[in-house]
């Protein structure tokens, strides 16, 4: 399978995943948005970009071929989402996004610690601002000990 026919496949199966359970939610109005208004919107625009990148595929015809499977790259980067999605509570916002992003920076051969830890800490300083002053949620910015 060529790299553009599993990116096109990939964001079918996404977009439609999103389609089919955000048309549950309330749409609203023009005047009050609702809930599913993001997500459907969100997944009809990645459908489209699937049809697109499937069509120019089909018609190309010539692409890399996948000679193999990042195992390492996907299990760092399914650990650093669970690791944040269990740990933000209990450890909060600053010590979650960065404990994350080392984890998900092991995806990379080879692992650079430094560069890691200082991505982590921009993200948790932008994180913190975005939404816990920004917008406002109540996610604990230290851990509760």
């Amino acid at each position: 399978m060529r790299r553009e026919t599993a990116a096109g496949l990939t964001f079918l199966v996404i977009s439609l995943f999103f389609l089919f359970f955000g048309m549950e939610l309330p749409m609203g109005t023009a005047r009050r948005v609702g809930p599913g208004v993001m997500p459907v919107g969100a997944a009809a625009l990645l459908l489209v970009l699937a049809v697109v990148i499937l069509v120019q595929d089909f018609l190309s015809r010539s692409g890399r071929r996948i000679d193999g499977f990042n195992w390492r790259g996907l299990a760092a980067i399914a650990a650093s989402v669970l690791i944040f999605a269990l740990a933000v509570h209990p450890l909060g916002m600053v010590v979650t996004v960065i404990l994350s992003v080392l984890v998900a920076g092991a995806a990379e051969k080879p692992f650079r610690a430094l560069e890691s830890l200082m991505l982590g800490c921009g993200l948790a300083l932008a994180a913190v601002a975005i939404f816990i002053y920004g917008i406002g949620m109540r996610i604990p910015v230290w851990p509760n000990f």
